[in-house]
């Protein structure tokens, strides 16, 4: 695809259950290091990273287990452009008994190093100047895997509303 400057866009779910939390973590740190595997291959590939999140399904042993927890669908379709929903709805906000909040925070935190230091190329609201430094901050910590608590990544890309291909799209 690269050879005929085509950009793939591929979705990756992190998160999934393992046996135990140590699997499971050993799980997210394996997608990420295939993450990062295939943005070498081709650093313009769209990487959308979602949190895994199971919907429960009307009759289903997980539906009835969740409605005793309290949880209920929106009724009204208005209800569904809540930001609650919409960050169900976009795997975001995952809920899940499995994932502690580490889990969570590593993989959100990894998104936001990998989108600073890949910015999509659909953002053309990121000058020249600002994609550069938005990668030079990112590059550091990208090329060290340090992922936790990018405040200076998040700081910049909620200043300069930094588009995320998910929610916007091409």
């Amino acid at each position: 695809m690269a050879k005929f400057d085509i950009i793939p866009e591929y979705s990756f779910v992190l998160g999934t259950p393992g046996e135990t939390p140590e699997q499971t973590m050993r799980q997210i740190e394996q997608d990420i290091a295939f993450i990062r595997e295939i943005k070498r291959i081709n650093p313009n590939t769209e990487i959308i990273i979602y949190v895994y999140s199971p919907v429960p399904t009307e009759g289903s042993e997980m539906y009835k287990k969740v409605l005793a927890t309290g949880f209920r669908f929106p009724e009204h379709l208005e209800d569904w452009i809540s930001p609650q929903w919409e960050n169900f709805d976009l795997r975001k906000n995952p809920l899940t008994p499995w994932l502690t909040p580490e889990m969570i925070d590593k993989i959100k935190d990894f998104e936001t190093v990998l989108n600073g230091y890949y910015p999509t190329v659909s953002d053309i609201r990121l000058s020249g100047f600002k994609r550069k430094l938005i990668q030079m901050i990112a590059g550091l910590r990208y090329k060290t895997r340090i992922y936790s608590k990018p405040y200076e990544l998040k700081a910049l890309q909620m200043l300069w509303k930094y588009r995320q291909p998910e929610i916007e799209g091409f």
